[in-house]
């Protein structure tokens, strides 16, 4: 018998997609759609329910983008609407020209047999309204209860990870047992196996049994016992015996391929489940910050399933929450390349070209968003990102509260204005807008951190190291968190404290900048001088920073190396600003007078503050 596992794969992802559509769970259908695009990439029909959920997430240019070239009429009539939707209205003229009309009826909809898990789906939307209604614990059980009924709720499971909560292992979430626990998976194997026999079923034998049937049907025609004859009456029996015997070999092929449907039908849902179970541990990781971890059960995809925009950009927020910026900016670059039109996320990827001072690449990423949906949240902390790394901060700060307009639960936004709010001296108003942030989320360390950082400026240490440790307990792989707890211990004259957090920092980044200067400037005030300088011979090899320079030519002229001390100081003034030239050349001149540790920092000036302060 042949092989319909394809067959039987496509119709199941295509029943979750629809029911999906049904229960307006757009996020759902979004990610089974995508699915189905990974597993049949030449698919017309995977591409218009893929740009189906885009449209219906009101991403009217990715629907565009999907569809642009199709021949696949339904796909035609929906980017008509997508251009109609993007006011491109010629386009659209053009494309419903092309259409062929199949019916002049009025009903043009073929209604399909359909079973909605009303119940699993209820309890969706009673856990996102729970959410909205920041009732967090009735949420979760909802959650929890609905991914019991049907687990085919990703978006269930993304809101469960995402609030932190203590969840089975996603072995246990995505169980194949459940499918003969739940009444309503019962019924999704029984409407999938009636379809897939209705299309897999041979022809030869659909006439068989149709011809096998009118002969029954003649043969126990009661009216043909008036008046009858021998012969006739042996014609009868004659044909009802071949009937008989006919139909009892179509019944056996029947059941026989009946059975072969339902066996695949139940071994692509125990293939459905089983790669959810491995995105499922790798999303449960990435939220609980458990970094390294989710990055190795993203490896065990198949090529198809990571290669698609999901999972490329999850592959790049966890990099970014190690600050491993490179890597995260090319898994992002990966992303768009595979996706143009993608917008979810790409307030992070602007984050990440922000930190790597990429202007001109951070200004194009955000003339494309601009072009993508000018008016989308994600667009509009792009490109207040854009002015910040310029220095307007009254700019960006205009785009993060048009952003926080637009879409007043997108907590990055009140994150990214208070930190514009700091740039700007207005710590009051900063600090409102951080803890806005943490009102919407209260897992957002992003915000925990800048209220440890504006407290921080205010010398308020103590508080500055609870709410760095607020931030820390939530993204544990993060080795910045732990370093600016260890600037506090510096700050409070906890030197050894301080550098136990540096060594903690420097076993998670060893080649993080910023840690590496940090430790050997507590080593340098512990008077650990040699293995300070081990750190800054090492760090000045990974980036050309005048800071490192001017730390090492003053270690070395307390070590009496004036010819290292002047060559250093030399280096410095090449990547100095030139204002603060007058510091180095005052350094050069007292090259050969005695130093000590405290003099070392008593010239630094507020230029070196990219390494100095958090």
């Amino acid at each position: 018998m042949e092989d319909i596992s394809e067959k039987v794969l496509f119709i199941l992802l295509k029943k979750i997609i629809q029911i999906s559509f049904q229960a307006q769970l757009y996020t759902n259908a979004h990610f089974f759609s995508e699915r189905l695009c990974a597993y049949f990439p030449y698919s017309q029909e995977a591409k218009f329910y893929l740009a189906k959920s885009y449209y219906y997430r009101e991403q009217y240019y990715a629907t565009k983008e999907i569809l642009i070239n199709t021949n696949y009429e339904p796909s035609k009539y929906l980017l008509a609407q997508a251009y109609l939707k993007l006011q491109d209205f010629h386009s659209a003229s053009t494309i419903l020209e092309t259409l062929e009309y199949p019916t002049d009826q009025i009903n043009t909809i073929t209604s399909e047999s359909v079973v909605i898990p009303n119940k699993a789906i209820v309890l969706c939307l009673k856990g996102i309204s729970y959410r909205k209604d920041n009732q967090i614990q009735k949420a979760i059980k909802c959650f929890k209860d609905s991914l019991e009924l049907f687990p085919f709720l990703w978006t269930s499971y993304e809101y469960l990870c995402k609030l932190g909560a203590e969840v089975e292992a996603p072995s246990d979430i995505f169980n194949f047992a459940k499918v003969e626990d739940s009444s309503i998976m019962k019924q999704i194997v029984e409407i999938i196996t009636r379809q897939a026999i209705k299309e897999t079923i041979p022809i030869t034998m659909k006439q068989a049994l149709t011809v096998s049937s009118v002969l029954e049907e003649k043969a126990h025609n009661k009216n043909t016992n008036k008046i009858k004859k021998k012969t006739v009456v042996k014609t009868k029996k004659h044909v009802r015996e071949s009937t008989n015997d006919s139909s009892k070999g179509n019944e056996n092929e029947t059941q026989d391929i009946s059975k072969h449907c339902r066996d695949t039908v139940l071994n692509c849902i125990k293939q459905v489940l089983e790669l959810l179970i491995i995105l499922g541990s790798g999303y449960l990781e990435l939220t609980q910050y458990r970094l390294k971890r989710s990055l190795k059960h993203f490896q065990k995809l198949t090529s198809e399933q990571f290669n698609t925009g999901n999972v490329l950009s999850w592959v790049a927020l966890a990099n970014f929450e190690m600050a491993n910026y490179k890597e995260a900016e090319n898994f992002f670059q990966k992303a768009r390349k595979l996706e143009p039109y993608l917008l979810d996320n790409m307030e992070k990827y602007s984050i990440i070209l922000w930190h790597l001072k990429k202007e001109v690449e951070l200004s194009y990423l955000a003339h494309l968003l601009t072009i993508i949906d000018r008016k989308a949240p994600q667009t509009l902390c792009s490109v207040g990102n854009c002015f910040s790394l310029k220095q307007d901060h009254d700019s960006a700060l205009k785009c993060f509260k048009r952003a926080i307009q637009v879409d007043p639960t997108f907590h990055y936004a009140y994150t990214l204005a208070g930190h514009e709010y700091l740039a700007n001296e207005d710590l009051e108003k900063a600090e409102n807008f951080f803890r806005q942030a943490i009102r919407l989320d209260a897992r957002h360390y992003n915000a925990w951190y800048g209220l440890g950082y504006l407290f921080y400026r205010q010398e308020k240490y103590q508080l500055a190291e609870f709410h760095y440790r607020k931030a820390q307990k939530i993204n544990q792989g993060n080795p910045l968190l732990i370093c600016y707890i260890g600037m506090v211990f510096q700050k409070m004259n906890k030197n050894q404290e301080a550098l136990t957090m540096y060594n903690l920092a420097q076993e998670v980044a060893k080649d993080n900048p910023l840690i590496r200067f940090r430790k050997a400037h507590c080593l340098t005030i512990m008077k650990r001088y040699k293995e300070a300088l081990e750190q800054l011979l090492y760090l000045k090899d990974i980036i050309q920073e005048c800071n490192v320079f001017f730390l090492m030519g003053k270690i070395y002229a307390k070590l009496g190396d004036t010819q290292n001390a002047l060559l250093a100081y030399t280096q410095a003034q090449d990547y100095l600003k030139p204002k603060s030239s007058n510091m180095v050349k005052e350094a050069i001149d007292q090259v050969y007078e005695p130093q000590t540790a405290d003099d070392i920092f008593a010239s630094v000036s507020n230029d070196f503050k990219i390494f100095l302060d958090p």
